[in-house]
């Protein structure tokens, strides 16, 4: 093959080019190109994908596809317009036998997700509205309430986002719901058992304690769903992940209020005794402890970088390779609900090992002294891996849109 051979670019019906090698392989380092794409010259009798050609072929898989045809302002593009409550409906009635919609069907453009936003003003509403009836008419009852969605709001609202990301559209609701109930519990219970082994003392190991005890999770629960469609992985890694959150920002936020409730306990038995002594424990109660805080940071912190991010990325690159090793015919034998052949390749590490690092970073000292600095380096990192694989997915949709419909 010489280098100064040309061939045409074969993208989603459209033809570019021609380009030589050195330029495709630098378009395909820049994520311009990736392997998932058609080539074709006058000399050839059929196109072949970039990963077969001599010489691209080593470098197709080095890396996840870049953000081409992304903008901020297309994404967020139905965020401000008008949509009604069938647009709504129709959203979440998908996943079905009766209601996936055929893979001709399916838009391979950057998906815009709107619903999301809508979910987010409510839980604000019903968040702020708890916080000021509690406040105002001192009524104990509107506490769970309040706990409740401070906890479990925002992870709801980026479990909404990723379901919509999913233009494959081939997940219920349903089953989402159920994987992110039963997957984050299990989450919960196998890094508990992970952590009773432990002995260390440094809570930077919680990054990959964590993220192994939820990625074991999500294949025990969701390894029945593994198609090797990387949209699927994103989806049902989110949906454990945003479990998870919720579950441990709530224990969080009962630690604070357990220990201003019994600090305050305390000061109306002293009261009768030693009224200094109760006063003086009534200051302890919120000396360092703010439930409100808790969750507000917590939420924070949960929509820029998270659990449910870092476990859709693991999961989606579990998903990926899972796909990639079943084409080349090396998936291997698999056991009841994990393939080993996946978790030791070198492609779902090099995925894998990104949010447990940032997990690590954020459990860390370092940059403990701007706390806003630290959460805008996890978010950047963690954002732009999700994104980056939801290229990776549409790129995987263009693929198999291409083997039904030749586009030569």
């Amino acid at each position: 093959m010489e280098e100064t051979e040309q061939y045409y670019l074969i993208r989603d019906g459209e033809t570019y080019g021609p380009y030589t090698v050195p330029q495709l392989q630098a378009m395909l380092q820049k994520g311009e190109v990736h392997h998932y794409d058609y080539l074709w010259h006058e000399d050839m009798k059929s196109r072949l994908r970039v990963a077969e050609l001599p010489g691209l072929a080593d470098s197709s898989h080095a890396s996840l596809p870049g953000l081409q045809g992304f903008s901020f302002s297309r994404f967020f593009s139905e965020v401000f317009k008008w949509h009604s409550t069938s647009d709504i409906e129709e959203c979440f009635s998908v996943g079905t036998a009766r209601t996936t919609p055929p893979l001709r069907e399916v838009s391979t453009a950057w998906p815009t997700p709107w619903i999301f936003t809508r979910m987010l003003v409510v839980c604000l509403v019903l968040y702020f509205g708890f916080n000021w009836a509690a406040m105002q008419f001192e009524n104990p009852l509107l506490i769970p309430g309040l706990l409740f969605v401070g906890n479990f709001g925002i992870p709801f609202c980026l479990f909404v986002l990723f379901y919509e990301l999913n233009v494959r559209r081939d997940v219920s609701i349903y089953s989402a719901g159920v994987m992110m109930m039963t997957g984050s519990m299990l989450s919960l219970i196998f890094s508990l058992i992970l952590f009773a082994f432990w002995q260390g003392e440094s809570n930077v190991w919680a990054g990959p304690i964590e993220e192994t005890a939820k990625l074991v999770a999500v294949l025990l629960v969701a390894h029945r769903m593994c198609n090797g469609r990387i949209f699927t992985g994103l989806l049902l890694g989110a949906a454990i992940g945003a479990g998870f959150a919720a579950f441990e920002s709530a224990g969080y936020t009962f630690m604070h209020l357990r220990h201003i409730i019994a600090c305050f306990s305390a000061a109306d038995v002293l009261k009768n005794f030693d009224p200094e002594a109760a006063a003086r424990v009534q200051e302890l109660a919120t000396d360092g402890f703010n439930p409100d805080f808790v969750m507000q940071y917590r939420a924070l912190l949960t929509a820029a970088a998270g659990h449910t991010q870092w476990t859709a990325i693991i999961a989606a690159a579990y998903w990926m390779v899972w796909g990639k090793l079943q084409q080349e015919g090396h998936l291997g034998r698999a056991s009841a609900f994990i393939n080993f052949n996946v978790l030791v390749d070198v492609r779902f590490l090099r995925i894998a090992i990104i949010p447990v690092l940032v997990h690590m970073f954020w459990n860390s000292a370092l940059c403990d002294t701007f706390p806003v600095l630290k959460i805008a380096i996890c978010a950047a990192v963690s954002w732009a891996v999700v994104l980056r694989l939801v290229a990776a997915g549409l790129g995987q949709l263009r693929a198999a849109k291409a083997l039904i419909s030749p586009v030569l």
